[in-house]
């Protein structure tokens, strides 16, 4: 159980990443760099809120915003250096 609830909350930070493609307009090769990034920001989002011990939003519903905001802002910096990149 343990392992669960992050492992959710990762996958709640990919679908946040795709949406924030889908924002972009992004080509295949964008979206795969979104969903990673989304993972990998709500992971960060996570730890960010443990290691400055932010308790808005309360247990389950701050972990939650930390994560999607957290994949929210990795995702849209890569659409954002990929775009520059690819144009």
């Amino acid at each position: 159980m343990r392992l669960l609830i992050p492992l959710f909350i990762i996958i709640l930070g990919m679908l946040t990443g795709a949406a924030v493609c889908a924002l972009f307009k992004e080509t295949a090769t964008g979206f795969r760099l979104s969903v990673l990034a989304g993972g990998f920001g709500a992971f960060v989002g996570l730890l960010i809120r443990d290691a400055l011990d932010i308790t808005a939003g309360g247990v389950l519903g701050g972990a939650i915003l930390a994560a999607i905001l957290g994949a929210m802002l990795f995702a849209a910096v890569v659409n954002a250096v990929f775009g520059r990149i690819g144009q």
